[in-house]
């Protein structure tokens, strides 16, 4: 299974390098993907071998910048070590990361229905790329608190009250049905 998963990442990755190479994007961009995909699989190795790696390698992968490889690194982790393993690690990180990181942090957050780190949630409701990934967080989260939540923000006419109707639709916590119909009474 881990092998097909490898495989699928790396035809995936390919596919996309493909699809990217246009004549006004510099010949030297090709390298960089490709010292990436070495990581993303050499990553992959390290966690299929030794998940208690899971924190450190992802502590290295949210500093460096590199978002194909840390969402690679998050997902990988995932599968290795369950998501349970990371939430001190990604607790501690959190507030030094840049808004990418942060935003990457918390799509991944909302993935997994991570509710043991919903104050990080609660604190990225700004407007910006972690202020968007922050309201899908919640969306599919679902309860009672982020329904709160982002009814405020729609109520209160935050710059992100726009991604709150368009992902309210596509609510899918426990109480998805509740999130969609009081987010959709506020149209």
């Amino acid at each position: 299974m881990k092998k097909i998963v490898s495989l699928i990442a790396a035809l995936s990755l390919a596919l996309t390098v493909w699809g990217q190479n246009t004549l006004d994007r510099p010949l030297t961009a090709f390298p960089t993907e490709k010292a990436t995909h070495l990581k993303c699989q050499d990553a992959w190795k390290l966690l299929s071998a030794q998940a208690s790696a899971a924190p450190e390698l992802v502590t290295e992968a949210l500093k460096s910048g590199d978002r194909v490889y840390t969402n690679a690194v998050l997902e990988y982790a995932d599968e290795t070590a369950g998501p349970r393993a990371l939430v001190k690690t990604v607790r501690k990180l959190f507030p030094t990361l840049p808004d990418a990181a942060k935003a990457d942090v918390l799509y991944w957050i909302g993935r997994n229905k991570l509710t043991d780190l919903q104050k990080l949630v609660d604190q990225s409701f700004q407007p910006g790329e972690a202020g968007e990934a922050a309201v899908f967080a919640a969306t599919q989260m679902g309860g009672a608190h982020n329904r709160k939540q982002l009814d405020a923000l729609v109520k209160g006419g935050s710059p992100l009250a726009p991604i709150v109707l368009r992902l309210g639709g596509k609510a899918s916590g426990d109480d998805a049905d509740a999130t969609r119909t009081s987010l959709m009474n506020q149209k």
